[in-house]
């Protein structure tokens, strides 16, 4: 197939326009429009278009994509043209998403004031505010768009014939002011004059005044005020006393009863006045023709500007517009392919209209849309031819995502009655003479829209003729889209592989069209179910229902039958889907109540751990606060009063866990309870299954004791430690002494200072985490045993064991100080403790 890629010259008779309601449609893009040259582009566009639709229309052939350079046309005649155009579109419509939109509005039509400064006409002060605001507008919106030239590389590359004329536009505003009065700083001496204006009027006022005052003069008055006649200041003097006042008469009242007389005295300064005042105009007249010399120097590159500026407000119309319609950009070739997904028509507001699938040109030429009377085939039909001057135009198509639509070279319709009295053409005759032209004229590039073909004659003859001419136009390679009632044609497709059907659907129950289009299977006129809902009599009903031809009466039946069928499995699909929403619905939400559960599970053992944590903490000191008691005054009742308070605490301990509901680890059967408040470091314990080893320290804040067990040393859970039997226990040789040894001494100071005995642990080779466990045991050992002092041994090394022990004591609430050993009794090697 022979490719076009520069020159696709569009033609479409301005009949074919009105039919798909075209002009309705640049309506709109109109409104969308912010400046006046984007008004004045569309105007001339639209009437270029139709003297070139006429013109193609009379001779067809390429010439007409010869256009005058600068027109203004609304439909591109190239395929990069019409890309480009798009492609502004979609620049506008991304930068309006994103709420970013040019400064466009305040803008005037300049071509008359541009063309008078060019003659060497003088601008009013108003044109040239106009122009100053429209320069404004050009530089801002230049601006704009080279900020965005990201963004909108072509709308950036639109805007770079627009020239910035900052000198110009200062020089108007410092000598216009926005009232339109030339400000005194436009020249220097249009501030004298205006300054000697000033100083001669009140001059003259005070001169008047006194007139006005002096009892031989106000006597002859009509009133005591002074006024302005002929641009002179003057008295009203009464007309019987005209003599006693000397001067010139400018003027008299209606009723000639007053004079207004110049006097005498002050006429020199009223000619000083005036001369003052001719003075201000000439200058005015002078700087505004200075102004207006600037103008016509920039003339051209201000009119390029606005063309610009015309093209890029045409842009971003199109963008908003696309907007509106919630249209979408379609890809674009040189074929005659159709795909138009979620189609509607762009004069139907989007909540109204019901979208369709809609194809033609790929695997089949022809579609043949039935069905019945105001189903939407016309209304859909429209839809795809305005659609193709969519694109030419530059135009997002209103339809889904993934569009494509090409650009085709000629655009042909037969929509409507073509009656013509004055031509003595029947609607049958005007409809044939169009069919005839639309074969005349359709080729390979031609998308053709028929609205009831072969209608308004004999059925089987129109039918007939129907059918030939959607031959020949398939045989030329044209694109047809059509809509009939006759069967014969709704046939083809059985027959023609260029042939498709497609069916606007008929709700059986109702008896009312629901708008939506099927292809691939015919449609039911229904026109009994129409005719019955319009409120037709039963028995006409009836009586036309027997008159039916009885193929065409069984065929109907069959489409009817067909039509109902595909519309309940429809509407048990959507039940289907609805099912399956609610289920994927459901099945989310108990998810995310499962998830939450979940984490309010955590969240509350989290809390319960920590609760206990600081149950723990609290008891921890409370034991801490008794051992203090004990050390204060050991006696046998005290022991048994702290043996009480500790069983108190483990029970309330116990108890505390129990309604959480935080089990304790079970201890395994066959080990016996240790008694921890008799339990020594040293002593032989039991490890299931059935391990001996040395217990090491006592239980730490977590619950944890360290044991030995053949030679390596562990921290378990207490619960997982038992009591030795006495026949069960190793000889003593066997088991491996704790590092933690006591030394009592007399009451008074021994060599490191203390007044008592002091105990010593020795934490030399152990881990941080288990010499800490070590130094916990070690620490109530010597509180229970009322020793004075501990001293710890854990050598220097790196420094991290000695660190983590002293970190240890400066929380421990039973040290009241410590420091390092003496250098001769080891130094920083060595850390000495005294309790509180």
């Amino acid at each position: 197939m022979h490719r076009y890629t520069a020159s696709m010259p569009f033609r479409v008779s301005q009949e074919t326009l009105e039919a798909l309601e075209w002009p309705q449609v640049v309506e709109r893009l109109r409104e969308e429009c912010r400046t006046a040259q984007g008004h004045k582009w569309l105007t001339e566009a639209e009437k270029n278009t139709t003297a070139e639709t006429s013109a193609a229309m009379e001779t067809p052939s390429p010439t007409t994509a010869r256009r005058p350079l600068g027109s203004a046309f609304l439909f591109e005649p190239t395929l990069e043209g019409l890309r480009a155009k798009l492609q502004e579109t979609d620049e506008a419509r991304a930068l309006l998403d994103a709420e970013q939109a040019p400064p466009l509005g305040a803008t005037a039509d300049l071509a008359a004031a541009l063309s008078q400064a060019e003659k060497g006409g003088v601008l009013e002060i108003g044109q040239l505010l106009e122009v100053r605001s429209t320069l404004e507008t050009l530089r801002q919106t230049a601006r704009f768009l080279g900020r965005n030239a990201e963004q909108a590389p072509r709308l950036a590359e639109t805007s770079e014939a627009v020239q910035e004329h900052p000198e110009l536009e200062k020089q108007i505003e410092r000598c216009i002011d926005p009232a339109g009065e030339v400000r005194d700083q436009a020249s220097p001496e249009l501030a004298t004059a205006r300054r000697e204006v000033v100083q001669l009027a009140n001059e003259l006022q005070q001169r008047l005044e006194r007139y006005v005052r002096n009892p031989d003069v106000s006597r002859h008055l009509s009133d005591t005020y002074y006024t302005i006649r002929n641009d002179r200041y003057v008295l009203p003097v009464k007309a019987d006393f005209r003599g006693r006042v000397k001067g010139i008469v400018h003027d008299a009242s209606r009723s000639g009863t007053t004079i207004f007389v110049e006097p005498e005295a002050v006429v020199e300064v009223n000619n000083r006045l005036k001369q003052a005042e001719l003075a201000i105009s000439r200058e005015i007249h002078r700087v505004l023709r200075q102004l207006s010399g600037r103008v016509s120097e920039s003339a051209r590159a201000i009119r390029s500007g606005l063309d610009a500026l015309a093209r890029l407000d045409l842009a971003f119309a199109r963008g908003r517009l696309s907007q509106k319609m919630d249209a979408t950009s379609p890809q674009v070739d040189d074929g005659a392919v159709f795909e138009l997904p979620g189609l509607r028509h762009p004069l139907i507001s989007s909540d109204e209209c019901v979208a369709n699938d809609l194809r033609l040109g790929d695997d089949f030429s022809v579609l043949v849309l039935s069905g019945p009377n105001a189903g939407g085939k016309t209304v859909s039909m429209k839809a795809v031819g305005l659609a193709a001057l969519f694109v030419r135009a530059g135009l997002h198509v209103p339809c889904e995502a993934g569009a494509h639509v090409d650009a085709i070279e000629h655009l042909l319709a037969d929509i409507g009655d073509h009656q013509d009295i004055g031509e003595s053409l029947s609607t049958f005759s005007a409809h044939m003479a169009n069919l005839a032209r639309i074969v005349d004229q359709a080729g390979p590039r031609s998308l053709v829209v028929l609205d009831e073909i072969g209608v308004g004659t004999d059925p089987g003859e129109g039918a007939a003729l129907a059918q030939s001419i959607l031959e020949i136009l398939a045989n030329r390679g044209a694109r047809v889209i059509t809509t009939t009632h006759y069967n014969l044609l709704k046939e083809m497709a059985d027959v023609d592989p260029r042939f498709q059907n497609a069916s606007v659907e008929f709700d059986p129950t109702s008896l009312a069209p629901t708008y939506r289009i099927q292809l691939g299977v015919p449609g039911v006129s229904s026109a009994s179910a129409v005719a019955a809902r319009m409120g037709m009599p039963t028995e006409v009903l009836e009586r036309a229902n027997s008159l039916l031809e009885r193929d065409d009466r069984k065929l109907e039946k069959m489409l009817s039958e067909l039509a109902t069928s595909r519309a309940a499995l429809a509407s048990e699909k959507d039940q289907a889907e609805l099912i399956r929403a609610e289920s994927e619905t459901v099945r989310d939400e108990y998810r995310a109540k499962l998830e939450r559960l979940q984490e309010r599970r955590d969240e509350l053992f989290l809390n319960m751990r920590t609760d206990l944590d600081l149950a723990f903490k609290q008891a921890h000191a409370e034991v801490a606060g008794v051992i203090r008691d004990l050390q204060r005054g050991p006696s046998s009742q005290r022991a048994a009063e702290a043996r009480n308070q500790l069983q108190s605490l483990k029970e309330e301990t116990q108890r505390s866990q129990d309604e959480k509901g935080i089990t304790a680890p079970t201890r395994p059967r066959g080990l016996q309870p240790v008694d921890w408040q008799r339990a020594r470091a040293g002593d032989a314990i039991l490890i299931a299954p059935r391990n001996i080893g040395t217990l090491e320290s006592l239980p730490d804040r977590k619950g944890r004791v360290g044991v030995r067990i053949g030679g390596k040393r562990l921290v378990v859970a207490a619960e997982l430690v038992g009591s030795v039997e006495p026949e069960e226990a190793p000889p003593s040789s066997q088991i491996n002494p704790v590092r933690v040894r006591i030394e009592r001494a007399e009451p008074q100071k021994d060599d490191e200072g203390f007044d008592g005995g002091t105990l010593t642990c020795d934490l030399r080779g152990e881990r941080v985490e288990q010499a800490l466990d070590l130094l916990a045991d070690a620490l109530d050992r010597a509180v229970v045993d009322d020793c004075l002092g501990v001293r710890i041994i854990h050598g220097i090394g790196t420094g991290a064991l000695r660190s983590a022990v002293r970190d240890f004591l400066r929380d421990s609430p039973n040290v009241g100080r410590f420091r390092p050993a003496d250098r001769d009794a080891g130094g920083e090697g060595v850390t000495l403790v005294e309790f509180a």
